[in-house]
């Protein structure tokens, strides 16, 4: 069934924004009659909504809204360090869709690229899309941008940091489920960007108890990395 992200659902008849109008009747080309699931990412809300007119002005009737089916079972927070480019877009999209429920931006000493805050909205945009996509519910937090020594403080059960010269994530992926077994404790996990963390940084992780996690012999692209990691933890503890 087509998903379409809705703000404020209610049941009851309502007339569609532009942009959910045109998505509705000419991107997907529904009819009269035709029902598809409203869903606000926020709320976490969803209903079936029956298309009744096509016009000048697409009104839908909408169902009771319940509670989304699909959202994540587990706190998952990645702190992405800002990278050159567009780069956060594309790990924001894959955290969303791998279950991530915080995104925190942060900005290292090696950061080339110091993103700005008003740039929360089209993040937004692009998490809230990327939910539709995947069939998720709700969508992240998002935090940001933050001074990386800021970011490390989120708090967490499972700390990690992703280190080219650290443990086996899967070693820290079996040592996490064991730790969060019963617990809706968080996991933290911290992707840095292309040149790596400085040497301060990393003190400082150690201080505040972050594991320094490797995935395997060859260094990732930082946007690769937070993927890769994420694959890795939700095939070892199945935190989504």
């Amino acid at each position: 069934m087509l998903r379409v992200p809705l703000a404020e659902l209610c049941a009851g008849e309502r007339v569609l924004d532009d942009t959910s109008a045109r998505y509705v009747t000419r991107v997907h080309r529904l009819e009269t009659g035709a029902v598809f699931l409203a869903f606000d990412p926020v709320a976490s809300l969803e209903a079936e909504a029956e298309l009744l007119s096509t016009g000048r002005q697409v009104s839908v009737r909408m169902g009771r809204p319940v509670p989304c089916a699909n959202v994540p079972r587990r706190r998952v927070t990645v702190i992405q360090t800002a990278s050159k480019g567009t780069k956060i877009d594309d790990v924001l999209r894959d955290a969303t869709e791998l279950g991530v429920t915080r995104f925190v931006i942060a900005i290292g000493i090696r950061s080339v690229k110091r993103p700005l805050a008003s740039q929360l909205p089209r993040w937004t945009r692009i998490a809230v899309q990327a939910a539709r996509q995947c069939g998720r519910g709700d969508v992240p937090e998002l935090v940001g941008p933050l001074p990386l020594g800021d970011a490390l403080a989120e708090p967490g059960t499972v700390r990690w940091l992703l280190e080219p010269r650290g443990d086996s994530l899967q070693n820290a992926a079996l040592a996490a489920l064991a730790a969060m077994a019963g617990s809706d404790g968080a996991t933290v996990l911290v992707v840095g960007p292309e040149g790596g963390f400085a040497p301060e940084e990393l003190a400082l992780a150690d201080r505040l108890d972050y594991r320094r996690v490797a995935l395997g012999p060859f260094i990732l692209r930082t946007e690769t990395a937070c993927a890769a990691a994420l694959g890795a933890l939700l095939a070892t503890t199945g935190a989504s």
